[in-house]
């Protein structure tokens, strides 16, 4: 769509007036135009192609682009023409070139109708870039003065008229649109106008001498100001055949950007750290972008996505000014603004350098506070187990959202830690929490896990425990719970025969109940594998003896099955322990005469708990794979009558056996109760 550019011809009528325009102004922009219309300075001479002023009419939205001319075919000396183009700051935003601005420019001449001037014009199709502008040191310094000085006004001498138009009209076609709209400039003046006119940024004067420069109090001269390297993108752009793509961001991140020239250097520093080839300088990024801090904390919205954009790629090695601009960026946009920036990836990242700052933001709401939550959710144990041990203080307010972190042994190593987060713990998660505390070594831990426990996985727990810290302090707290201890032992999953065993000795032979089914030590010892030492042998022999030969067992022959051999010879070659041995000699009978020998004695009371309770016979009579024994034992019941018929009964029950010796074994019995 073809910009419509409203236009107004100042000039002599009995005083400098307004001679014609296309469109009505208010008064306080047509007294602006009347001081900026007029010659520009006593003793100013204008070339025959005149000179330009471009000011922004602020209250009215639109800027003026003015060219002016000497009238010296008017009756008093110092008249001018001045043609003004009014333009809205819409269309000015728009054009990428000056060309067709200047295209419309007319000097009236003679007899000229001004009626010309009081239509509005449309843009010629010279809106095309302009071609590159050549740089001397005069026209770098004048550049690098407008931004390196962009509080005060620039002063400089003006040279070749038309070149001098290019360089101002590029360096204003070059601008943003806001700080277009904004800029002043005049490309020959003799006086500021700024009191009664329009402030302008830069003036062009007939010379630098003394009597000029006191015209312009405050101003700069270019040549007295340092240079700023960090201007060079600007430098490049304009010297260009073609736009940079310097331009192009300019554009993009001035529009929400307020402060003038002020804000030029910053976005300077942000192209070069972020497009100057090779890995983006975030740290130069966001330090530029923090100079416009005091303009407002919101400026430069769509650069600061584009930084944190590129910041959330690296987010993990960022350094910690450039990670606090992420995590501040993502609080301003609340995490709509560009879903590229992920909070729960930035929140996970705040976990792993501050977990009290993770918990502040969990705490505050919002976009971080959000990203939290799920962060929380999504790091792995090991990582919340990492972070904790910087903060141990957090581990109850961890272990409530992830109780899973109990499930790690280094969480139970961390200091502030105790037994009470077990308060909560159900049997699930006992299971998975056990094998943590074994390994890290909490003993305290043991009643309450194994109260939660069920027999069955708290048995696998303990098998692979075995060596662990408080391997000893768990297997008493189980000794001490009967009723679980039972079902671990019942369970077969007690692989290693010296687990067994060491349970054996923090128990009672009698502690575990047996109200239905097998014994539960018979079915663990059943299932157990791997060679023991002799003394443990002898121990578990003792200890399974002493049961059976209690009332508790509901398996006393099994038992005594298999440990009467083993506990025979210990008690015969005197090798037994004194707590293995007082095991089994709490358990016998008096012995009469022989109470002395505990082998008599062991034999008897053997002998009478088959007879006695009635045991499963056939078991009597394979109680041993020793013959020695097993005739000693078919002796001794065979000295009662209750004994003898207990052994007609074994006979039966063995004499069809397909052992040979089994069946010996009969034979003997039938002889000895004839």
């Amino acid at each position: 769509m073809t910009p419509t550019i409203h236009q107004a011809l100042h000039g002599y009528n009995d005083g400098h007036r307004l001679i014609a325009s296309s469109v009505s102004l208010t008064s306080a922009d047509a007294r602006t135009m009347i001081v900026m219309s007029d010659l520009s300075g006593a003793g100013v001479k204008p070339e025959v192609s005149g000179y330009l002023t471009g000011y922004p009419l602020e209250g009215a939205g639109r800027y003026v682009l003015a060219r002016t001319w000497a009238a010296p075919e008017m009756p008093r000396p110092g008249c001018v023409w001045t043609h003004s183009l009014i333009i809205e700051n819409a269309d000015l935003a728009a054009l990428k070139s000056a060309t067709g601005l200047l295209a419309l420019f007319r000097r009236p001449e003679g007899a000229q109708k001004t009626t010309d001037y009081s239509v509005p014009k449309g843009i010629s199709p010279g809106n095309a870039l302009t071609r590159g502008v050549p740089l001397a040191q005069r026209e770098r310094d004048i550049v690098n003065a407008l931004y390196a000085k962009p509080d005060g006004v620039i002063v400089a001498e003006a040279d070749d008229a038309e070149a001098d138009e290019r360089l101002l009209t590029a360096i204003w076609m070059q601008q943003w649109p806001r700080l277009r709209r904004t800029f002043g400039f005049c490309t020959l003046a003799g006086m500021d106008r700024s009191k009664k006119g329009a402030r302008l940024d830069i003036l062009l004067t007939p010379s630098l001498d003394r009597h000029i420069r006191s015209k312009f109090p405050d101003s700069i001269v270019p040549s007295d100001v340092g240079l700023e390297a960090a201007l060079k993108p600007l430098l490049v752009d304009l010297e260009a055949s073609e736009p940079t793509q310097m331009r192009e961001f300019l554009r993009r991140t001035g529009g929400d950007v307020e402060g003038g020239r002020q804000v030029m250097l910053p976005f300077c520093r942000m192209y070069s750290s972020l497009f100057s080839g090779g890995r983006p300088d975030l740290r130069a990024a966001v330090s530029a972008l923090a100079s416009l801090d005091p303009f407002g904390s919101r400026q430069a919205r769509s650069v600061r996505a584009l930084v944190a954009r590129r910041a959330v790629e690296e987010v993990e090695d960022l350094d910690d000014a450039v990670f606090d601009f992420v995590v501040e960026s993502l609080e301003q946009t609340g995490g709509q603004a560009d879903p590229a920036i992920s909070a729960e990836r930035i929140a996970m990242t705040l976990w792993r350098r501050s977990p009290d700052r993770f918990f502040d933001a969990l705490s505050s709401g919002g976009a971080i506070g959000q990203g939290a939550s799920e962060a929380l959710l999504a790091l792995s144990a090991d990582e919340l187990v990492r972070g904790l041990t910087a903060a141990p203080h957090l581990t109850h307010r961890v272990a409530a959202r992830r109780p899973d972190v109990m499930s790690r042994a280094e969480f139970w190593l961390l200091d502030s830690v105790d037994v009470d987060l077990l308060a909560d713990v159900d049997a699930d998660q006992a299971e998975r929490v056990a094998p943590a505390l074994l390994e890290a070594g909490v003993d305290a831990a043991a009643p309450v896990i194994i109260a939660r426990m069920q027999p069955e996985p708290l048995a696998a727990v303990l098998a692979n425990a075995i060596g662990r810290p408080a391997f000893d302090a768990w297997l008493r707290a189980l000794a001490n719970r009967s009723e679980v201890a039972a079902g671990v032992l019942a369970s077969g999953r007690i692989g290693d025969r010296a687990i067994v065993i060491r349970l054996a000795r923090m128990s009672e032979p009698d502690g575990v109940p047996n109200d239905y089914g097998e014994d539960p030590w018979l079915i663990a010892e059943r299932a157990a594998r791997n060679d023991v030492s002799q003394p443990d042998e002898d121990f578990l022999s003792a200890f399974l003896v002493s049961r059976a030969l209690g009332r508790r067992s509901r398996s006393q022959a099994e038992l005594i099955r298999f440990a009467y051999a083993t506990v025979y010879r210990a008690l015969e070659q005197n090798r037994l322990p004194r707590d293995a041995e007082r095991l089994v000699t709490e358990r016998l009978d008096w012995g009469g005469w022989f109470a002395w020998d505990n082998c008599a004695r062991f034999r008897e009371t053997v002998v009478n708990a088959f007879v006695d309770r009635h045991l499963d016979p056939e078991t009597f009579g394979r109680l041993t794979d020793d013959s020695a024994l097993a005739i000693s034992l078919i002796d001794e019941a065979a000295q009662s009558g209750r004994g003898r018929r207990y052994l007609a009964e074994v006979q039966r029950q063995i004499e069809d056996a397909q052992d040979k010796g089994i069946r010996a074994r009969a034979n003997y019995i039938a002889k000895k109760i004839k």
